[in-house]
């Protein structure tokens, strides 16, 4: 008996001596609010709904439409007609999600992306600036157009 509480002693140490290492200022949960064009004030994809999850040294976020058209209860998408099959498709792909190992360093937070919706990224590394503007996450990103955008997330308590 009083191995198993030295082991789970032990074992709960380590596991705080682990998360304590990987803990950042960032760690939490956010709701998307908004992504701006910074130049032109453009919202992009206004009205999309999103999930950040920064904690133990790793990310997960996604973004997609609520509104995306659902199959009825039973139905089955080889129940509709081809032309709609590959509405209701595009429609539940435009989204956005990724995952992977995260770091903050200074004023930034590095995406190591282990998995996502685009294969291409799958492997890729991108540094977001960010700052912490009226107690929300503001992430920084320039597009290969040279437009730069600014993606406000809501930290939820």
């Amino acid at each position: 008996m009083l191995l198993r509480i030295i082991l789970s002693l032990g074992f709960l140490c380590s596991i705080h001596t682990v998360s304590a290492q990987t803990v950042t200022p960032l760690d939490g949960v956010y709701e998307r609010i908004s992504l701006t064009n910074t130049s032109t004030g453009t919202q992009l994809d206004a009205g999309q709904i999103g999930l950040l999850i920064i904690a133990h040294g790793y990310y997960s976020m996604i973004t997609m439409k609520p509104d995306r058209p659902l199959l009825a209860q039973g139905q089955r998408m080889d129940d509709l007609p081809d032309k709609d099959q590959i509405e209701f498709m595009k429609s539940w792909l435009e989204m956005n999600g990724h995952t992977g190992p995260c770091e903050v360093k200074s004023d930034t937070l590095i995406w190591h992306r282990n998995i996502s919706e685009n294969p291409r990224e799958v492997g890729t590394t991108t540094r977001l600036p960010y700052l912490i503007k009226d107690g929300q996450l503001v992430l920084h990103f320039n597009l290969a157009n040279d437009s730069r955008w600014e993606w406000a997330w809501r930290k939820i308590k």
